[in-house]
């Protein structure tokens, strides 16, 4: 994607800086939730939980008829494989030199299998993602039975071109099919359709460094990191050279082992690195994608147009009293336009705007952007069908829409919500 590259030379800065600061301030329950499961540390590279989730029942009346969506592809391999060559390389030489410890050989053998397994691909999708589709789809279908069931058999499907959001597409409505083999699907893919499923985004990382200059963070202490690998941390620390990049490195491999279904190492890392290197992610990433108060200005413009191919959409199949009309749009592209679409919108939690210093206390990304993230709105009718209502789904969880109020519970009068989204402007 066109944000990646600067977005990854941005975190290398980063972690260079952020080795020299003291932490002021943790969220504790971020903390707890990180020790629950240290694969959120990740925060998009961390593997799918959602599902199932609470439902609340629609107002007396009211039945599903639609479902507008969007979803990040599944589970996949990460970028560049030179950090697990420059890996492999330290720590052959460390165990060359009689230095390495027995967990610091399973660090080594974890690098040289995630290697294999990437393969020479960048971003491939990996059968975890895949399953996380198939499962998203079928919670999907027998959650809002009025809709697949009872309803139109017509669905359409936008995807972006990458290979694998066309694979997640596949696998998501191969389960559908599977489910119902009367569902009529269309599936397109192309470069008109890409400006919205993932518009152009001015490229600001070097105020985006700047911004996440000003907030202090927690060091790693070297010394006992590298004495849970090697027996002699003077002499690994030569090898390894600068710490922050060895960290790095170490961490780019915990991260990534459930998309390979390989055996878990975050267990051999300290608990103050997990947190490191989550607090480096989570503010990076909210700053690049999300509301925030130093670039909102230049994020949520390009999210406008994925805003407005929902509402379109939507007017549509409104529009459309035969009994033709679809009953779902399905959209599948990528984390940064998720974020940036839900942020834009208002969605309560993802799309809260923060001043840099309160990103870390009160924004946690995991919850928003894992793999297979998606949003699911919900449109219900009564008989009369001039009165439409509508919920919101993040990560299948109910999710409120800042600045509308709600008819009952997460329920929305979808004039309300049509009339706040063609009036967005940032």
């Amino acid at each position: 994607m066109r944000i990646k590259r600067f977005l990854l030379a941005t975190l290398a800065l980063t972690v260079a800086f952020f080795s020299a600061q003291a932490q002021k301030v943790h969220n504790p329950e971020y903390e707890a939730f990180l020790r629950e499961n240290p694969f959120r540390s990740g925060i998009n590279t961390d593997g799918y939980e959602g599902g199932p989730y609470a439902n609340t029942p629609a107002p007396k009346g009211y039945k599903a008829f639609y479902i507008s969506h969007y979803g990040r592809h599944g589970s996949r391999s990460n970028w560049d494989e030179a950090n697990y060559k420059a890996l492999i390389e330290s720590l052959e030489k460390a165990d060359a030199a009689g230095i390495l410890k027995a967990d610091g050989r399973t660090v080594l053998e974890r690098a040289r299998q995630c290697l294999v397994a990437h393969n020479g691909m960048d971003g491939r999708l990996t059968p975890p993602g895949a399953r996380e589709h198939r499962g998203i789809a079928e919670r999907m279908y027998k959650r809002f039975p009025d809709v697949f069931k009872k309803g139109s058999k017509n669905i359409r499907v936008i995807s972006s071109t990458v290979p694998r959001v066309l694979i997640s597409m596949t696998a998501f409505t191969d389960r559908l099919t599977e489910l119902d083999p009367k569902f009529e699907i269309s599936w397109d893919a192309g470069e008109t359709y890409q400006k919205y499923i993932d518009p152009e985004v001015e490229s600001f990382n070097r105020e985006m460094f700047q911004e996440m200059a000003k907030v202090e963070m927690d060091r790693t202490d070297s010394t006992a990191f590298l004495a849970r690998f090697f027996t002699d941390t003077k002499k690994a620390s030569e090898i390894v050279g600068r710490f922050s990049r060895f960290e790095s490195q170490v961490f780019a491999v915990a991260r990534i082992t459930a998309s390979f279904e390989l055996e878990d190492i975050f267990p051999l890392l300290p608990e103050e690195s997990i947190y490191n290197n989550w607090a480096r992610n989570n503010i990076s990433l909210y700053l690049g994608q999300a509301n925030s108060k130093a670039f909102s200005h230049n994020r949520m413009p390009p999210a406008l147009l994925t805003v407005k191919d929902i509402v379109d959409k939507a007017d549509e199949v409104l529009a459309d009293t035969s009994k033709d009309a679809l009953c779902a749009d399905l959209r599948f592209g990528h984390d940064y336009p998720f974020i940036a679409m839900c942020s834009a919108m208002g969605l309560e939690g993802i799309g809260q705007q923060l001043d840099t210093d309160e990103i870390n206390l009160k924004w946690f990304g995991p919850w928003y952007t894992p793999f297979a993230a998606n949003l699911q709105m919900i449109f219900y009718k009564n008989k009369k069908g001039g009165d439409i209502l509508v919920k919101f789904l993040v990560n299948e969880r109910e999710t409120g829409l800042m600045g509308v109020e709600p008819v009952s519970g997460p329920y929305y009068r979808w004039s309300d919500v049509r009339r706040k989204f063609t009036s967005l402007k940032y």
